[in-house]
């Protein structure tokens, strides 16, 4: 067999069996889709008299341009107030964050600011978490962005499910691109955001009642968070690294679709890239960090972690070699020889991605210029992963073996027009 098939034949195993999961995950999410409609409309008329304190955590570092939006819209919520309270860490920041936070202290009585010297601060979401904890009082820890700006019902509406089933530890709600209309990028970031909530998280938990939270708009039962030590400060992923180690631990954590906030997402490349690649770093710590407690236990960590093999170590190479084989085919340096209805086969699973990007549109934000982007970024959005995922592991390797620490790299904000 010839080089060049062999790698073929490896990328189309590759690229289907992830194709064939996605399917699968699709509809789980289409009827996930139809049972989280019911629900929301009876958490909507529960009873409110008898939810749980909250302490609401928002770490900041050099959130000038969005601050303000955040604190205004938590404020907002329709929590009773006497059991609700805005904690936002001030972790070190050199621009105008501190006395932007200062004044809506003095505007907002149940905002508590706290100021983390240089030195101290500065060092990464998780530790700026962990040094806010101590200074919280609420039996229920939120967790958001410094860009957020959450719907009013959202906060109640994430409490009220975390309540409503004792199995669950952690609640992540649904989470929008704000600023979706800025750039082309951002267009693509709305639509991936879109796929991933409904496909991963929802068609996840629909048949596995597995899902991962994502940095924002979650509620966590704080016995359990000071029970597991709070934060791993070692990790980019707070995230994920703490849904990991809930499912260690034999508890569940749920992705809900109607408790929704809004964020700014990059809208520059070199931005959104460095962004990127930190995430990637850290899905790469995470999958290291539990793969021998996914030996012992495959369920729930196994299954969970072979999502991120499927995605990093199956699809993304199968991805990298099916692009390879193409450009060299194109240059005439190598040309595939095995028979078969192999372009045929492509178009089909083309067609079920695109069908897939149409569904998770048609319930969000339907619209033909986001149904034409979402049949386009598969040839250019989805091909961006390929360099993010090698610049990752390298860094990531790298980092390992000259024994490197690793570093934060902070995503910054943009002013956004009105």
């Amino acid at each position: 067999m010839r080089w060049e098939d062999g790698l073929f034949i490896l990328a189309f195993i590759g690229i289907n069996l992830a194709l064939l999961a996605w399917i699968l995950l699709a509809l789980g999410a289409q009827r996930y889709h139809q049972l989280t409609r019911l629900e929301h409309r009876k958490l909507l008329e529960a009873d409110c008299n008898t939810l749980p304190t909250v302490s609401v955590m928002v770490p900041a570092h050099n959130e000038q341009e969005v601050i303000e939006d955040t604190v205004h819209a938590l404020a907002a919520q329709d929590y009773p107030q006497e059991r609700f309270e805005i904690i936002v860490v001030n972790d070190a920041s050199t621009d105008s964050t501190g006395p932007l936070l200062d004044a809506l202290a003095a505007r907002y009585p149940q905002l508590k600011v706290l100021h983390i010297p240089r030195g101290v601060g500065g060092k990464g979401k998780s530790r700026t978490l962990n040094l806010g904890l101590p200074h919280a009082r609420g039996e229920v820890i939120a967790v958001y962005d410094a860009d957020n700006t959450p719907e009013p019902e959202t906060l109640r509406l994430l409490v009220q499910t975390l309540r409503s089933d004792a199995r669950l530890v952690a609640v992540n709600g649904k989470v929008r691109t704000r600023n979706y209309a800025a750039s082309w990028l951002t267009r693509f970031i709305n639509l991936e955001f879109m796929y991933f909530q409904w496909i991963f998280q929802g068609g996840r938990w629909y048949w596995l009642r597995l899902s991962t939270l994502m940095g924002t708009n979650y509620v966590i039962w704080r016995s359990y968070l000071t029970a597991l030590g709070g934060f791993d400060e070692k990790s980019l992923v707070d995230d994920t690294e703490m849904s990991f180690r809930l499912l260690s631990a034999g508890r569940r954590v749920r992705w809900v679709p109607f408790a929704t906030t809004w964020e700014q997402e990059p809208d520059t490349l070199r931005v959104w890239f460095k962004q990127r690649v930190r995430w990637s770093k850290g899905n790469f710590y995470v999958t290291f960090k539990y793969l021998p407690q996914a030996l012992l236990r495959p369920y729930p960590i196994g299954v969970e972690l072979l999502h991120f093999v499927l995605n990093f170590l199956v699809f993304f190479p199968a991805l990298i070699m099916s692009t390879l084989i193409l450009v060299l085919g194109l240059l005439g340096i190598a040309q595939v020889t095995l028979p078969g209805p192999f372009t045929t086969l492509w178009v089909m699973a083309y067609l079920v991605y695109v069908a897939q990007m149409s569904f998770v549109i048609s319930l969000e934000q339907p619209g033909a210029r986001n149904y034409l982007l979402g049949a386009l970024s598969y040839f250019s959005y989805a091909q961006l992963f390929i360099p993010v995922s090698i610049a990752a592991l390298r860094d990531y390797v790298a980092d390992t073996v000259l024994k490197r620490e690793v570093r934060w790299v902070k995503t910054a904000r943009t002013k956004e027009k009105p």
